[in-house]
């Protein structure tokens, strides 16, 4: 990725809440897999089954009939599911890939779901649920949760509580976790995702581009700062890597990690060494 693409997702994701354009960002999501992304054919096929959905549904369709349709033309007809044999695959997290393959992880399949409901005007959120991101469509007090990677199977909301229940939530109530997010949580969530990837890959470079899209959400978050200064460093952009570290040990100071203090040092020594021979 390049500078021009770090500055379409700040673009993307600037303003109130409600103005983040989750689909542009996604789209430059999607560029971390290092091949061309045509946001317009993306679009189009998004378009094209919106379309199918409203002539399925018929005339003034019901907020549950617009569901059923967008049901029958994602799962039964046009055969999206979970990617359940290559889950950890980054395809899985790029939006273009999943609607040409039709397959992907939960919060790329939910976030197709909800790219179509806002064509057709069926009132749907995002529901970070621990571990398996939903829909939820529908106004109170009749909400329906439904699992785009189950094919949209209907979730009972009593039984997702009790599921929460059971949960560790440090404290947080679980109905907290039934609530919609934010699109700038959409897009975090996306990135985690892909951080563990390129992580446990040892995908130094995508690993860095992910965590520099991070930043563009959380620009305040230092322990990315010092991951990135490591990472930079690691990928021989060393001036760069200098000042993230400095920032990261000095935010962290006795928690810092010693890896980093030592890459910091080290920098320091050079660009010192470097100073006295000039």
């Amino acid at each position: 990725m390049n500078t021009a693409d770090f500055d379409a997702f700040q673009a993307a994701v600037a303003g109130h809440p409600d103005e983040v354009d989750l689909f542009s960002a996604a789209m430059v999501i999607a560029r971390l897999g290092g091949r061309p992304v045509d946001p317009h054919a993306a679009a189009r096929t998004l378009d094209l089954i919106a379309e199918d959905v409203l002539a399925d549904a018929g005339d003034r369709p019901s907020h549950d009939a617009l569901a059923h349709a967008i049901d029958r033309q994602l799962f039964a007809i046009r055969g999206f599911r979970g990617s359940f044999e290559n889950y950890d695959d980054p395809e899985n997290s790029y939006l273009d890939r999943v609607l040409e393959r039709r397959t992907g992880i939960p919060i790329t399949l939910s976030l197709v779901y909800l790219e179509v409901a806002q064509r057709v005007g069926l009132p749907a959120d995002g529901i970070g649920f621990p571990g398996h991101f939903i829909v939820r469509y529908g106004q109170p007090p009749a909400f329906v949760y439904l699992d785009p990677f189950q094919q949209g199977a209907r979730l009972d909301e009593d039984e997702l509580l009790a599921m929460l229940r059971g949960l560790d939530l440090g404290g947080a109530r679980p109905e907290t976790f039934l609530a919609p997010v934010t699109r700038r949580q959409v897009l975090q969530r996306m990135l985690n995702n892909l951080h563990i990837i390129f992580r446990n890959r040892r995908d130094i470079q995508r690993w860095h581009d992910t965590i520099e899209l991070q930043l563009r959400l959380a620009p305040w978050n230092v322990a990315l700062i010092g991951e990135r200064g490591m990472l930079r460093y690691r990928l021989g952009r060393l001036e760069e890597a200098l000042p993230d570290l400095e920032t990261y040990v000095s935010a962290t100071e006795k928690n810092a990690s010693p890896g980093a203090i030592r890459l910091l040092d080290q920098l320091k020594i050079r660009y010192r060494n470097m100073g006295e021979t000039r």
